[in-house]
């Protein structure tokens, strides 16, 4: 039997090749071949698209807030401001004046007795005109004139003169529509408040509210603020307040005004209701020395 012929050099070349390339997959070619590897299918199941959902609308923003500064060390922050709402000043009833009259006085000043007249003219037209003449003696003290406008809220200064010889020699001018007041002896000049009255008009003024604010109002107790005039640049609130009267003046509504300062001369006057609550009787000070006292004498229509 013949022996199987050796297999030729090609062969084992072959073979020693095809096992050589096996081992080096086996040691070295794991990351190799996982890059040559190819990849997977992988299947997506997509869902169905899902319809629009209406969304709320969107709230507005809300307002900046107030933030407080930053305070240093030990202080609080301050406080927000308020706002107050506007105040509606108080209504003024109608005021009733008196028709023209000329008022006879017993005076007293300085000490001194004499006569003074007060002579009230009020004009068709609307326009005024009130004077005060004092005489003690044969001597003519100066006189007093006021001259402007009335209407539903009683009287409305437009000038007020200290008077010599029949000539002004001091006097305050009231503008209503620029809405100030200036004067002869003094370069101020100050705003005009509502109701504003001189050195005389606020006689008549202060009688025709009193009358306006009826009995209840003029017990004892009972208030009546005027804005008064001087001729020296002042303007100032009065304040009257009712006390209580005398016996011997029970029938006569006695007012005193709130002291202005610690050296005020201070002013009282009785109002006569039977007449109107025309003064009839006005103190300012003391008569004795620098002050002056008027007592109603008689009236002439």
């Amino acid at each position: 039997m013949r022996a199987a012929p050796l297999p030729s050099r090609a062969a084992w070349l072959a073979l020693v090749a095809s096992l050589l390339a096996h081992a080096a997959l086996l040691v070295g070619g794991s990351p190799r071949a996982e890059a040559v590897r190819p990849a997977r299918a992988v299947s997506v199941a997509l869902s169905p698209p899902t319809p629009p959902v209406a969304l709320p609308e969107p709230a507005p923003p809300a307002p900046p807030q107030p933030t407080a500064r930053a305070s240093r060390a030990g202080e609080q922050p301050p406080a927000p401001a308020v706002v107050d709402a506007p105040v509606k000043p108080p209504e003024v009833p109608p005021l009733r004046l008196a028709g023209p009259a000329a008022w006879h006085y017993r005076l007293r000043q300085g000490g001194q007795d004499g006569e003074a007249w007060l002579d009230w003219r009020p004009e068709a037209d609307g326009r005024y005109s009130l004077r005060l003449t004092r005489l003690i003696g044969e001597r003519a003290l100066p006189a007093l004139e006021s001259l402007g406008r009335t209407g539903s809220a009683g009287l409305a200064p437009e000038r007020f003169a200290m008077q010599r010889g029949g000539q002004d020699r001091q006097a305050i001018n009231f503008d209503s529509e620029g809405r100030h007041v200036s004067f002869s002896a003094s370069p101020a000049l100050l705003d005009l408040p509502e109701g504003a009255q001189d050195r005389l008009s606020w006689w008549l003024q202060l009688a025709a509210l009193v009358q306006a604010s009826g009995a209840e109002a003029s017990a004892p107790g009972g208030r009546w603020r005027v804005w008064v005039a001087g001729l020296r640049g002042e303007l100032r609130e009065w304040v009257f307040e009712a006390v209580a009267a005398a016996p011997e003046d029970a029938e006569m509504l006695h007012l005193r005004r709130q002291p202005l300062g610690p050296h005020d001369p201070g002013v009282e006057l009785w109002l006569d209701p039977a007449r109107g609550c025309w003064p009839v009787r006005l103190r300012q000070g003391d008569p004795e020395t620098r002050g002056f006292e008027i007592n109603l004498s008689d009236v002439n229509s």
